[in-house]
């Protein structure tokens, strides 16, 4: 059963998305700061299936896992069909490109926008669209004049997500080092992810966030590999919680992690390309996005509502409210048994934007990291799974307090009893071996079988001075 749950999660987990929607479109293209409002949550139920399963000689286990949305119209604000007014994706990407596009291909781009110029930086699309993909008209026709590199007319947030896994895992069983239970050993066959230009950086470290090692009463410090981002996280150990009636350790999200390099100097590594640092808070997740048509969406990751970075970020777009309650991710260990039994994963999506020159879309905009949506990936342990621990691990780590002070009573009354025996034998011997006072009549030593003479009258002025001993014998 315990494989069947690793192997087919029963748990639900769930994927919410708070996009924001842009009311002042016409000033932002003159040059003013954006101002949005968060529309959400738009909830999908997430199934995550473990499939090509590969237990390997030396305590490992390989795998890829399989994720697919279904949308949950009860838990959600509106429908999939809601509308948004946002960044338009195809805009915000061609115009990051276009300076290091081929002179070609460049020409041919700058005539199509040219006939097409209704085409915006912003657009309006269904929820459904923006986020699982949909046909765009630009790169419909730039599709038709350059088959060769524009292969799908299709754009959207998480295209090429849905159905599909995130990378092939090889992660410890503990079968050799308990220690090291759940812990990520390769992803894509690699211990490191290359986008990144230093060790530190590429390092995959840490567990994928489900299990990790147990008996971590003591643990301040977590480690995970987060795929989406490309790299590993550090959770810091915050305080204690409890899920129903279950008691766990809460791990939250590092600021430093976020850091911009000249504050953190180990972040240096993700600034990408090299001499290019974003603001503290931003993480550049353009070179983890799969490619399509050839090249990567601009996507630039941070907390919520920009939390913990750069105060410059926070204000550059009006109704950014962040807040470390709602917006940070959490991961809830129990510790006996190293299992997460509550986790929020919590990210923000945004894109660069700013004035390029010979791209007329991109009007007057001012340079802004621009938040399109952020996402809440949950899960809570069902009722079921919790009895199952209560009544697996709990009753019987009651049994065994309950035996081990039982012990420690029956014990601390053993040790009692023999005290006294020792004592009341030590006492005996005293007597035995007590040489009598001569009187006027006698002298000499006197051997007396104790059993069956009273003590008083071998030497009855010994126990008037001793009364205590008298009653403990």
């Amino acid at each position: 059963e315990l494989y069947e749950i690793w192997q087919d999660i029963p748990v639900p987990v769930y994927m919410q998305f708070y996009f924001f929607h842009v009311h002042n479109v016409q000033e932002v293209k003159a040059g003013h700061k954006p101002s949005v409002t968060q529309r959400g949550p738009y909830t999908y139920r997430e199934r995550r299936v473990k499939y090509n399963i590969v237990w390997n000689s030396n305590g490992t286990v390989t795998y890829r896992q399989n994720r697919t949305f279904y949308f949950v119209p009860e838990m959600s604000v509106g429908k999939e069909t809601d509308l948004i007014t946002t960044i338009n994706p195809l805009m915000a990407t061609l115009a990051q490109g276009f300076q290091w596009f081929p002179s070609s291909i460049k020409s041919v781009i700058s005539m199509v926008l040219a006939l097409m110029t209704d085409e915006s930086m912003f657009t309006t699309r269904p929820i459904v669209e923006l986020l699982w993909g949909y046909e765009d008209p630009t790169l419909l026709k730039i599709k038709s004049f350059l088959p060769f590199f524009i292969t799908s007319s299709n754009i959207g947030y998480f295209i090429g997500r849905n159905y599909t896994d995130d990378g092939l895992y090889t992660v410890s069983t503990g079968e050799t080092d308990l220690g090291e239970l759940g812990k990520v050993q390769l992803f894509n066959g690699r211990k490191d992810v290359n986008i990144w230009t230093t060790p530190w950086a590429r390092m995959v470290n840490g567990t994928d966030g489900s299990l990790g090692p147990p008996f971590a009463f003591d643990k301040k410090i977590n480690y995970a590999f987060v795929s989406d981002l490309c790299r590993s996280i550090k959770g810091v150990y915050t305080g204690d919680t409890s899920v129903k009636n279950i008691p766990l350790r809460r791990f939250g999200g590092d600021p430093n992690d976020m850091l911009n390099a000249s504050a953190n100097p180990d972040n240096i590594g993700f600034c990408v390309p090299p001499t290019k640092c974003l603001p503290s808070g931003l993480l550049n997740g353009t070179l983890c996005q799969k490619p399509v048509n050839g090249f990567k969406v601009p996507l630039i990751f941070s907390f919520p509502h920009f939390l913990n970075s750069d105060p410059q970020v926070i204000s550059s777009v009006y109704g950014m409210q962040p807040s470390q309650v709602e917006h940070e991710t959490i991961l809830d260990i129990e510790p006996w048994t190293g299992l997460v039994l509550q986790v929020a994963k919590r990210l923000q999506v945004n894109m660069f934007v700013a004035k390029v020159n010979g791209f007329i879309q991109t009007a007057n905009i001012r340079p802004v990291f621009f938040p399109i949506f952020w996402l809440n990936e949950s899960s809570v342990t069902d009722d079921k799974r919790a009895d199952m621990l209560k009544s697996q691990l709990f009753t019987p780590l009651l049994l065994v307090k309950i035996v081990e002070f039982g012990l420690l009573g029956t014990g601390g009354l053993m040790v009692l009893v023999g005290a006294v025996l020792l004592f009341r034998r030590y006492l005996k011997r005293k007597v035995v071996e007590t040489r009598i006072m001569p009187d006027r009549e006698n002298s000499g030593r006197l051997v007396v079988d104790v059993d069956n003479a009273g003590a008083q009258n071998v030497y009855p002025y010994m126990y008037r001075d001793t009364e205590d001993c008298t009653m403990i014998v």
